[in-house]
């Protein structure tokens, strides 16, 4: 996934280093267990317009790449161009990433229900 404005271009991946990281952020202890809930709680989010989860979700994805997105970077483009199409993308995303594409259907699906 890229994200262009003003002759700037970001890539983002939604591969094995997000999958890992956002399971670090996103995950509780129980029992002694630990629950790995990232794409579960990142997609519940982004269903309801978490505007906040959207930025961390992008700024994850683009860790790993280069040029580094900002947080200003984000606010401009979400300024400029809004989120309904951002949120769109970047949930289809999820759905083709072999990481986080079946829990993500499979969220969407309960969703729908």
């Amino acid at each position: 996934m890229e994200l262009s404005m003003n002759e700037k271009n970001f890539d983002c991946k939604f591969g094995y280093g997000f999958l890992k990281e956002i399971n670090k952020r996103y995950s509780v202890e129980r029992g002694g267990m630990q629950l790995k809930l990232g794409v579960g709680a990142i997609v519940s989010n982004l269903l309801l317009s978490d505007v906040d989860t959207l930025f961390e979700v992008l700024l994850i994805a683009n860790m790993t790449e280069k040029p580094r997105m900002t947080v200003k970077f984000l606010e401009d483009y979400v300024e400029q161009k809004g989120t309904k199409d951002l949120f769109e993308e970047v949930i289809d995303e999820l759905k083709k990433s072999e990481y986080t594409g079946m829990m993500t259907s499979k969220m969407l699906e309960e969703a729908q229900a």
